[in-house]
């Protein structure tokens, strides 16, 4: 027997047609270029679009498009994507200089802020894995917990990013944690609730994310993206078991689409990708990664009623949190279906409890199920069920690695730097938009338990 541990815009302003950034540079370009012929001492093109705009009067009302949904500050002469979560949490945009300062939080309109109202009484939170500034405007209160846009953050990066925001709120009452990403919403919001649980002002994941929902936004989506909402579920039964995370090493056997998506002409090639996420510190610099173990395994299916079975003729060893991605080969192109993250820890027996080591009945069957809001991308592409039926289920059946043939940990190192991280190329996805994904089904994202026969082969 085994069981799964799946946890499962009012009319917007009238945008340009080709979108906010390239609107920007075109508006840009003709003052830009004209200022430049009589101040040759500005010295990139990025530096005379900023000081043009900044002349223009149209940062706020762009800033405003660009930021959607999320609640701004706007007061005491500030307008920023910014937000008070809690009295001393706070939830903003990455704070950025030259032209992207147009249209997000301008780094030095941020440490106005900050400097005014909590003068040396704040740290600052930086999520992104792609992207850094310079630490030294902010009095070097920086700290770095990297992790890629529309993905969760490695389990075991999570206790540690709580640990040190409580540490420094606990010095002082007048202390203030300040959290980002790029937008300020779905990565911020995951790590976010993951300190309202740890600090104990919610009980539960879906209190956290509600909280977060309605503060952070005015349409009270605010961690959407499945993969995150599910890892904020995985901390809360860190915390409500009182678990130690240890890696489990586990491989997948079978995959099992049911129904058949609905392919254009009733056929359709599928590929699919399985990763693990690793962040490795060379150096100073901390990196997140998103290795491939194996890719480009591709299975053809055709129009039936019957489920759909990949069988995986190879023992792959997954240890930690894992990335599979399905993707749909034509010949002219490669589209993503969609992904899902999970940890391997999560997936537990009925009987036992959940894994603390390797090795055992290696033959027992573990199965996960995800409906179709529980994957990512999806969720939000498919709205009217014109590929995948509203039912439609992904199962995954695993066994546990034996403990003689478990392979040493993939990390190397997953704590906290005070530096800049640089992120792979590997894993930067080019399907996604600049901000988020709005799901519109809710966080119903519950666990879901299911004997596996493990007599099937």
């Amino acid at each position: 027997m085994g069981q799964c541990f799946s946890t499962r815009r009012s009319q917007d302003a009238q945008q340009p047609r080709h979108g906010i950034k390239t609107y920007l540079v075109q508006q840009a370009s003709e003052t830009a270029f004209s200022e430049s012929k009589t101040d040759q001492s500005i010295e990139t093109l990025g530096d005379i679009m900023a000081t043009s705009f900044s002349n223009m009067n149209l940062t706020n009302p762009i800033k405003g498009l660009v930021s959607k949904r999320r609640n701004r500050y706007k007061k005491d002469g500030f307008n920023l994507d910014l937000t008070y979560i809690t009295d001393n949490i706070i939830a903003m945009g990455y704070p950025a200089s030259k032209i992207e300062g147009v249209y997000r939080n301008h780094i030095d309109d941020v440490v106005k802020f900050l400097d005014q109202k909590h003068p040396d009484h704040y740290y600052i939170y930086n999520l992104c894995s792609e992207r850094s500034y310079d630490k030294l405007k902010f009095h070097n209160r920086v700290k770095i917990f990297p992790f890629d846009d529309h993905n969760p953050p490695k389990i075991d990066s999570i206790e540690p990013f709580c640990n040190d925001v409580n540490e420094w709120l606990s010095k002082d009452q007048k202390n203030v944690a300040v959290v980002h990403c790029k937008a300020g919403k779905g990565r911020t919001g995951t790590m976010i609730c993951c300190y309202l649980l740890h600090s104990r002002k919610f009980k539960t994941a879906d209190q956290a994310l509600n909280f977060y929902g309605q503060t952070r936004t005015q349409d009270k989506k605010g961690v959407t993206i499945p993969s995150q909402v599910r890892y904020v579920r995985y901390y809360e039964t860190l915390l409500r078991n009182r678990l130690d995370y240890t890696p489990v090493s586990m491989y997948i056997k079978e995959f099992i689409l049911n129904p058949v998506p609905n392919f254009t002409g009733g056929q359709g090639c599928l590929s699919l990708t399985i990763s693990h996420q690793t962040i490795c510190k060379e150096g100073p610099t901390l990196s997140v990664k998103v290795q491939k173990l194996r890719k480009n395994d591709t299975f053809e299916v055709k129009k039936s009623d019957l489920p759909f079975s990949i069988k995986l003729d190879y023992c792959l060893p997954l240890t930690g949190d894992i990335k599979v991605e399905f993707f749909n080969k034509t010949m002219m192109r490669k589209e993503k279906l969609f992904q899902f993250w999970f940890n391997t820890f999560f997936i537990c027996e009925v009987e036992n409890g959940f894994l603390q080591s390797n090795g055992g009945s290696e033959d027992v069957c573990y199965v996960l199920t995800f409906e179709k809001n529980e994957l990512d991308i999806v969720n939000k592409k498919d709205k009217q069920n014109k590929m995948f039926n509203a039912n439609f289920k992904l199962t995954l059946r695993l066994q546990r690695i034996p403990r003689d043939e478990c392979p040493t940990s993939y990390e190397r190192n997953s704590q906290a730097q005070d530096t800049p991280s640089e992120s792979s190329a590997d894993s930067s996805d080019d399907y996604t938009n600049d901000e988020d994904w709005d799901s519109g089904e809710g966080n119903s994202l519950l666990p879901k338990h299911e004997p596996c026969d493990s007599n099937k082969s």
